[in-house]
């Protein structure tokens, strides 16, 4: 792009739009940026927001040395680059926590026994500190204590799942929200970065071939010489992404503790467990945060199609605790999340939740992200499926987006990052297997809580 618009509008308040927003008017402080979302930041019900999210460290390529938590060092050098910048940014710093994580499996053999197997010989290669945990017993008093009793296998029902593991203690849990609020507050303070909060994106303008801005469900006309779509879970409702992205949701549920517990387990590691797809996260608030890395749910839908609206297509579209405030996760979502508990919070497992959601993420076969042009429709650009690891990128991916919009990616990053790519995920954010449930078939409501 030999000369870079004066105008953009940017999808999606999120990790991607607000980011970028950002190294726009940093790079082209001439550029006038108008970011347009459904709410205004911290979007409440946006995959970016959050709690408690995950930095996983990642490792200098440059050096040399493996990656401790990826399986592939250009995200592993990424994750590096960012974390330093976390950690040197006096804000975001205050959220910012390094407890470690530890990462355990069942030890049965299989795809995720051989990516912990790999993370464990990464980790012990890198510079990482790292604490191998060979027992079950190990695993449990990791968190409880050295007089801690594990909970008998004929009270559980069944084989423990939680039997070997290590942490990483270089890996930390961060404040999402907070973060994404003060990323907010910088585009807010820039001159030339307005936003338009509170009436969605109905459709991308088109024109003769070319993206000429939004129309929002108001009838609103907002035109721009280049328009980005970084409206994460929501992408697929605007852009036809050709089955390279899809939109599914995870269980979360928050549990409330005590004084006592909260001291208890205060320095406990986030702990995930690869071969279940639990995940579970320090008290931070007076909660505790858990959550299954489930193969999720799909709301399927059929609407006009992005580039022709007189056709239409099927696509899954969030369906959120905004949208839907009387949903509660299903059935099955919260008797897996307590069976964990069982073994490994056994304190926990039956406590009523405090609140739950289903996560909506855009995610790709590969968990590679998509950073690119749209292949037919001129002056759009594309940045989603981040996958559900894309939040820890935060400080760095919109330059990164940014070099992709000018033409000037990194060659290796834009062939990851590529729409049409294919292949599968080696590990970078691995999720158990099957197939995602259809949400109208499985779905709670709450009486109290709808009305």
């Amino acid at each position: 792009m030999a000369t870079f618009p004066s105008t953009v509008i940017i999808v999606g308040a999120g990790i991607f739009g607000l980011s970028t927003a950002l190294a726009v008017s940093r790079r082209h402080p001439g550029c006038s940026v108008t970011v347009v979302d459904r709410l205004t930041p911290p979007v409440e019900d946006g995959s970016s927001v959050d709690t408690t999210r995950c930095i996983r460290a990642g490792n200098d390529a440059r050096q040399l040395l493996r990656c401790p938590d990826y399986a592939d060092s250009i995200y592993a050098q990424l994750a590096s680059d960012a974390q330093k910048k976390i950690e040197a940014d006096p804000e975001l710093s205050r959220y910012y926590f390094k407890q470690g994580m530890t990462f355990v499996c069942d030890g049965q053999p299989g795809r995720f026994f051989d990516i912990w197997n790999k993370g464990l010989e990464n980790v012990k290669q890198s510079n990482s500190s790292v604490v191998e945990i060979p027992s079950p017993e190990d695993v449990f008093r990791r968190i409880h204590g050295q007089d801690a009793d594990l909970v008998p296998e004929e009270q559980l029902g069944r084989e423990r799942k939680w039997k070997v593991g290590y942490c990483n203690l270089d890996d930390a849990f961060i404040d999402a929200e907070e973060c994404v609020r003060i990323y907010y507050e910088r585009c807010s303070q820039q001159p030339h970065v307005t936003f338009q909060c509170g009436t969605p994106v109905e459709r991308i303008a088109i024109a003769n071939g070319r993206a000429t801005g939004v129309v929002l469900t108001d009838g609103t006309v907002l035109p721009a010489e280049l328009t980005l779509v970084a409206a994460g879970a929501w992408s697929n409702t605007l852009v036809f992404l050709e089955g390279l992205a899809y939109s599914s949701a995870i269980e979360v549920a928050w549990l409330k503790v005590t004084e006592e517990e909260a001291d208890r387990w205060k320095n406990m590691s986030i702990t995930t467990n690869l071969s279940t797809g639990f995940n579970i996260f320090p008290p931070y608030r007076g909660e505790i945060k858990c959550l299954r890395r489930s193969p999720g749910y799909c709301n399927t839908e059929t609407i006009p199609h992005p580039e022709d609206r007189s056709k239409t297509i099927e696509v899954s579209v969030p369906r959120t605790i905004v949208t839907n405030p009387g949903d509660v996760i299903p059935a099955d979502a919260e008797a897996a999340l307590r069976d964990n508990l069982r073994e490994l919070m056994p304190s926990l497992a039956d406590r009523e939740f405090d609140r739950t959601k289903l996560c909506w993420i855009s995610q790709t076969l590969t968990a590679d992200f998509i950073i690119a042009p749209h292949p037919r429709i001129a002056n759009l650009h594309i940045a989603t499926g981040g996958s559900a690891h894309a939040w820890k990128f935060l400080p760095i991916i919109g330059d990164l987006v940014l070099y992709s919009m000018e033409g000037r990616l990194d060659s290796e990053l834009a062939k990851k990052w590529a729409w049409g790519r294919d292949g599968m995920d080696g590990g970078n954010a691995p999720r158990m297997d099957g197939k995602a449930q259809e949400l109208r078939d499985v779905v709670r409501r709450n009486a109290v809580a709808a009305e």
